[in-house]
């Protein structure tokens, strides 16, 4: 049965068997608890099904499904038909992730791994290029936004290869990059809060930081606190490290915002 890629679920399936080897090889599957975001026609699922422990793959597609869960699968592998944002990853042991991700989903299923950083061991995912280039992005350069903060604060993301349009079928407008994320054990600060923190510190990205601060604090705090830290007064969003973010969250953390 020919299936033919849904624009509505923004399929895109990766036939380049080279890299999906390479995916496979970076996502380190071997004996894992596994979860997969859109199998679709199983180019990674197939290399993968007799490697891990156990795998959960979320196809949303209701006919990819159908065809999946005809065949004879091994009891450790379960189809859901299920979108992922929806899904529970309240597990008892951490999942290893991996997928080729729907470029108009593809934030809100990065911040939900965020925000589940504390079930997942690693993911390794397809993205559109450009947003691989903000997950890697370090400061001070154009793709440096509120996505390399909040990643970069709970993971260290690294490329792994960048997949041209032509390896897909149907061929996408845009080039991609797979990226492999590596969650950190713990984390030192309140997760949500700082997410909350930064989405303010980058709402207009082209203003001053100081200014993004400014309905939630008193100027002069504002000051005091840049100071305190020696952080430039004039300084915008995109020129400000990490360990620098998690200093500010921390100082402004003990301040009462305004009302």
């Amino acid at each position: 049965m020919e299936v033919i890629a849904k624009k509505s679920f923004g399929q895109n399936f990766l036939i380049n068997k080279k890299i999906q080897k390479l995916i496979v090889e970076a996502a380190e599957v071997k004996d894992e608890d596994v979860i997969e975001i859109g199998p679709g026609l199983g180019a990674i699922t197939n290399l993968i099904i007799n490697e891990v422990k156990t795998l959960d793959a979320y196809e949303l597609d209701k006919e990819i499904f159908s065809l999946w869960i005809e065949k004879k699968l091994p009891q450790n592998i379960n189809f859901i038909n299920q979108d992922f944002l929806e899904s529970n990853l309240a597990f008892d042991s951490k999942r290893v992730v991996v997928g080729n991700i729907p470029y108009n989903i593809t934030s809100p299923i990065i911040f939900k791994l965020i925000e589940n950083h504390h079930f997942i061991k690693r993911a390794t995912i397809m993205v559109q290029k450009e947003v691989g280039e903000r997950l890697i992005a370090i400061i001070g350069t154009k793709s440096y936004s509120k996505l390399s903060v909040s990643i970069q604060s709970v993971a260290k993301v690294s490329k792994v290869l960048v997949a041209k349009s032509s390896d897909f079928s149907p061929a996408p407008k845009v080039d991609s990059m797979v990226v492999k994320i590596e969650f950190f054990e713990n984390l030192d600060f309140n997760l949500d809060n700082f997410l909350l923190f930064i989405k303010k510190c980058f709402q207009f990205k082209r203003k001053k930081l100081i200014n993004n601060l400014l309905s939630d604090y008193d100027k002069d705090t504002i000051i005091k606190i840049f100071n305190d830290l020696n952080i430039n007064l004039l300084v915008r969003p995109e020129n400000i490290s990490i360990a620098e973010y998690k200093q500010l969250f921390l100082e402004f953390s003990k301040i009462i915002k305004n009302s």
